[in-house]
């Protein structure tokens, strides 16, 4: 039912299918609105970019075909287009193996998801996690598709009833009181200021915008707050301001710093940044000289709580979603978790001299539940990562961290093993 591998020559006719099926307008539409988006808002655009992926690369087939007629084999062989193919490849098989009904609401869904980041990253992982039991040899249906169940997939051939699988895709903003855009765009209200700032500073200067939850919606309320972390940088004083929120400014040696990646001025998250801020994984901005610079952070007082937000989701899940009739399985997709950071995290669980972690912790509370007993597991995916093997085989690979309930009184020896 799922197509799981493609020859580059097939490339440029499957996307010429795809673009038939679904229509082009969809995702040229999307890339239109960016495209505004950035001229208006140029710090935005590796955000912009990474959020709308599959409708960028789509885009850039699309004007290919345009210009030749089709993509050229030499195009076919750029690792940037995959994931977009691969998804407009799995999608018409889909369309093949389904009733005319069913065909259309898979089409209505993915015309809708290019408006939609999150729902197109839930498409993709479902895709993603049946590919993996395709590739197995198990058979897979769509159950929310066909409309004999409110889950994602089922795997008809595993236990004496099938397996029932529910995919939730957690974004790097599941969990954060303050989101990556709100964070870059407060970053670009303070940066010319602290530009001009920067241009002759001899040291380092780490300034903490610590807010009470999350930053005001209106722009208005945005440019006082941004106003009054420079009137603090001028006055050299820390700052505690009306509503509990409040700016702290240290000075620091920027020898102290170690080696910082930045992607237009933002920090990529590091023990550096985190040290001299005294800060944890927040939205930073670098800006300054060799000699010196001003590291901004942006934090909230409230703790960000990825897996209280992910075990909220998934418990609501497990109520309304399976059926409770047969044995499920959650699979939660960790966007802002690489495949070496998942593995350390399993890892650590597995060394009996260290702590378990509070992912094996949140899960244990979760699976303990005894009003879930039709739930025999739960499975952890990092992002997913585009790698070439041998014979000019193009994989996506990530890892996988599973929890198996085998107390479930619906759990079979099917169900050993599934991701080894």
């Amino acid at each position: 039912m799922l197509k799981v591998e493609i020859e580059t020559s097939e490339i440029s006719n499957l996307f010429i299918r795809f673009k038939e099926v679904i229509e082009e307008r969809y995702w040229l539409k999307r890339v239109a609105s960016i495209e505004d988006e950035i001229r208006g808002q140029p710090f935005l655009r590796d955000y912009l970019f990474e959020e709308n992926t599959i409708a960028i690369w789509l885009a850039q087939c699309s004007d290919l075909v345009k210009k030749y007629g089709c993509i050229p084999l030499q195009e076919s062989e750029n690792h940037n287009l995959y994931p977009a193919i691969s998804l407009a490849t799995q999608v018409l098989s889909i369309i093949d193996h389904s009733s005319p009904m069913e065909a259309k609401k898979l089409v209505q869904r993915i015309r809708g998801a290019f408006k939609n980041p999150a729902e197109m990253r839930a498409i993709q992982f479902e895709i993603r996690v049946a590919t993996h039991f395709v590739l197995r040899g198990h058979s897979v249906a769509w159950p929310e598709m066909e409309g004999n169940g409110t889950f994602d997939l089922l795997v008809n051939d595993l236990g004496s009833d099938g397996l029932e699988i529910e995919c939730k895709s957690a974004s790097e903003d599941k969990g954060r009181k303050i989101h990556r855009r709100d964070a870059l765009e407060f970053h670009q209200l303070v940066k010319p200021k602290l530009e001009i700032f920067s241009q002759n500073l001899q040291t380092g200067i780490s300034i903490v915008l610590t807010i009470q939850g999350r930053l005001p919606s209106l722009l208005k309320q945005r440019k006082i707050l941004a106003k009054q972390v420079i009137d603090t940088l001028l006055s050299a004083q820390g700052m505690k301001l009306e509503d509990g929120s409040d700016i702290r400014i240290t000075k620091f040696d920027i020898s102290t710093l170690g080696v910082i990646k930045t992607a237009n001025g933002v920090a990529i998250p590091s023990d550096g940044v985190d040290r001299v801020t005294a800060t944890k994984n927040c939205e930073s901005m670098i800006i300054g000289n060799k000699n010196g610079v001003i590291i901004f952070v942006l934090q909230s007082r409230q703790d960000n709580n990825l897996l209280k937000s992910i075990f909220d989701t998934v418990s609501e899940s497990a109520k309304k979603q399976l059926s409770k009739t047969k044995p499920a399985l959650f699979m939660v997709e960790l966007a802002g978790i690489e495949a070496e950071g998942l593995l350390n995290i399993a890892n650590q669980d597995k060394d009996p001299s260290q702590p378990p972690t509070a992912l094996q912790i949140s899960v244990s509370n979760f699976l303990a539940n005894q009003s879930r007993d039709h739930v025999i597991g739960v499975g952890f995916l990092s992002g997913g990562e585009i790698s070439s093997e041998s014979n000019n085989v193009i994989q996506n690979r990530g890892t996988a961290y599973i929890f198996p309930k085998k107390e479930s009184s619906l759990w079979h020896e099917d169900f050993n093993g599934l991701f080894s």
